[in-house]
């Protein structure tokens, strides 16, 4: 208990307090996941409250007011800044710019209370800027349309203009309603790789007034584990930033010194084509596009290497058709797989030995231990990695619902996939609970040698029975070198066949403690034309934020779970900040109900409720005493 009582009276309007607080409506839960370092994209989400705002207002003004109207006012809450801004340079007289404002803050103060009748008046507390609080509550709190109390609203609007505040007030207004809209955000997975600033989502993440928690994808492991000293990780999270142009946000955002690697990339590689990097920025010029695609030549050998040697060093990862360097025809124009001789196509294996194939050159190790040390050291990184493990877990259960990013490993048959590690046994939720110990572990004490830690990490990125990863292999040399498409193709883990299967979910949420009335939601790419929803509605998979991975026939999801029940939300695809302000552009484009009850959940049916029914009982304890 954080509260001090000095009476018996104190401690008996706490219970009050807390029971009244069990009978509120549940708080509504939004599930993202593969944000991957797109920030503006990420922001849009939570402006719009994943969608929950525009429902609020098509509730509260349908048959009020016109589809365009609201879609203004939804505008006005997602950007209020830029909306203001926009609507105020339009207006001709004062008496029209006196109306807007008169009928606009009435329609805000509206929505505010719609948003707010399930939060308890702390939460409300919190929720408000110190301007205008009192004022906001005062107005939220009261019936406004009470005949006398028109004229005292009137007179407040009046007051505002007069004493030119009406647009901080509506910025008030607008962020409290954004902060309201959503009690909690699952990130399902994959903050990192990709996008340009995934720093400013952890960024917006540490001073978000919401519950938050993170359910670590694999790229996200490859960033954690880069801080806990793991050479693999670093080298593939090194070469997919300069496949995706984003070398930038090392070296600007973490303060990594790429000079070694560059100057090494640049003398013993020249562009090739298939290493072109994946997206075109306005402005890059050719010596970028250069130095990405040596980088990526330079960062994949060494991975290659390094690969090799973590695969003879644990052979019970049993990666051994991951072995390509001693593979290689003596031209090292030809590799053979499987017993199949395939041509190379723009082979870069000038620094490979054939009598050594995996071992690291003097030259490549001395710029390994200058990364790794940055790595290591990188204050910002140790911060933004350190957050998300502290907030984060390889999954969640919360409201009897299963959250995890991937899978959990199974065979044909849906039997948990064992590992022997360390001398042990693992499978289902305890192979889980190993990986995040490891995990965790490798943060708490880094070190840039090799060890367990580093390697089992790594394994957590590409590893068969990754719960992260999901997919039989990670073709990495294969789509570089080979142009066979079968040979590229990454299959995914039986999970997700057998997903469709509600016995099977059934036999998962078991696993981790979980009843039938529960539900698994994961977060992953799909394949396409997979339904998101499966097994009677007890599988749900959200992905979406990230248009770098799919296609434009694989639709992104979101899920909002409220009082009511479960909605899922068909994401618009994502151009610009500016775009969507321009054109009062929604996030949704389809709502569908997975799961309604007409009998609304309360705090008191959610583990936040349960917290509060132990702090009754304590306190009703002390009164007894």
């Amino acid at each position: 208990m954080d509260k001090e009582f000095t009476n018996d009276d104190e401690i008996k309007s706490e219970i009050i307090n807390l029971s009244a607080i069990l009978k509120l409506p549940k708080g509504t839960e939004a599930h993202v996941s593969d944000i991957h370092g797109h920030d503006e994209k990420y922001s849009n989400i939570i402006r719009s409250g994943a969608g929950n705002i525009s429902r609020k207002v098509s509730e509260l003004f349908n048959g009020q007011l016109t589809t365009i109207n609201q879609k203004k006012l939804v505008s006005l809450i997602y950007y209020p800044e830029e909306i203001l801004k926009k609507v105020i340079a339009e207006f001709n007289e004062d008496n029209d710019k006196e109306q807007w404002y008169f009928g606009t803050i009435n329609e805000l103060i509206q929505i505010l209370r719609y948003v707010s009748n399930k939060h308890p008046e702390h939460i409300i507390n919190e929720a408000l800027d110190k301007k205008f609080k009192d004022l906001v509550k005062e107005l939220i709190f009261n019936d406004l349309n009470a005949e006398d109390k028109r004229q005292y609203y009137q007179e407040i609007v009046k007051g505002l203009i007069k004493l030119n505040v009406s647009n901080d007030f509506i910025l008030v207004i607008c962020h409290a309603i954004q902060k309201l809209a959503i009690e909690r955000i699952h990130i399902l997975g994959d903050v990192y790789d990709f996008g340009p600033h995934p720093d400013l989502i952890i960024k917006q993440l540490g001073n978000s007034w919401q519950n938050f928690d993170f359910e670590w994808g694999n790229h996200d492991v490859l960033w954690m584990g880069s801080v806990a000293g793991s050479k693999l990780c670093m080298l593939n999270l090194i070469r997919i930033s300069a496949r995706y142009h984003n070398l930038g946000l090392l070296e600007n955002v973490y303060g990594i010194d790429l000079t070694s690697l560059i100057r090494y990339a640049l003398n013993r590689y020249i562009s090739l084509p298939n290493f072109e990097p994946k997206v075109v920025v306005d402005g890059e010029s050719d010596d970028e596009r250069n130095i990405d695609n040596c980088v990526q030549q330079a960062a994949a050998i060494m991975q290659f290497k390094l690969e090799g040697q973590a695969i003879k060093r644990r052979p019970e990862f049993k990666m051994d058709d991951r072995l390509f360097l001693d593979k290689l025809s003596s031209d090292r124009k030809k590799v053979t797989i499987d017993g199949k001789s395939y041509s190379i196509e723009n082979g870069c294996f000038q620094t490979v030995n054939p009598a050594k194939p995996y071992q690291i050159t003097n030259s490549e190790r001395v710029v390994l231990i200058d990364l790794i040390n940055q790595f290591t050291q990188s204050k910002k990184l140790n911060q933004d990695m350190r957050f998300m493990a502290n907030n984060g877990s390889m999954y969640a259960k919360h409201n009897d619902n299963l959250l995890f990013h991937g899978c959990i490993p199974v065979d044909n048959q849906g039997n948990f996939v064992e590992m022997t590690l360390d001398g042990q046994r693992y499978s289902g939720k305890e192979l889980s609970d190993y990986f995040e110990f490891i995990l965790k572990d490798g943060l708490r004490h880094p070190t840039t040698g090799d060890c367990w830690n580093s390697d089992v990490i790594w394994y957590l990125w590409e590893g068969a029975n990754s719960p992260l990863f999901a997919k039989d292999k990670m073709r990495t040399f294969e789509r570089y070198f080979i142009s066979d498409d079968k040979l590229q193709q990454e299959h995914h883990n039986p999970f997700f066949k057998l997903s469709h299967e509600e016995w099977f979910v059934d036999k998962v949420l078991k696993e981790f403690g979980l009843g039938r009335r529960g539900h698994i939601i994961n977060g992953h790419t799909p394949a396409k034309e997979v339904p998101p929803v499966r097994a009677n509605q007890k599988f749900i998979m959200v992905n979406g934020m990230s248009e770098s991975k799919v296609g434009a026939d694989v639709k992104n999801y979101a899920l909002l779970i409220d009082s009511y029940g479960m909605l899922l939300e068909t994401l618009k695809p994502f151009t610009s900040r500016e775009e969507v302000i321009k054109y009062m552009a929604d996030i949704t484009e389809d709502r569908d109900v997975v799961e309604y009850s007409s009998e609304r959940k309360t705090i008191g049916d959610t583990e936040y409720g349960e917290d509060i029914k132990k702090q009754i009982e304590f306190l009703s304890a002390r009164l007894d005493d």
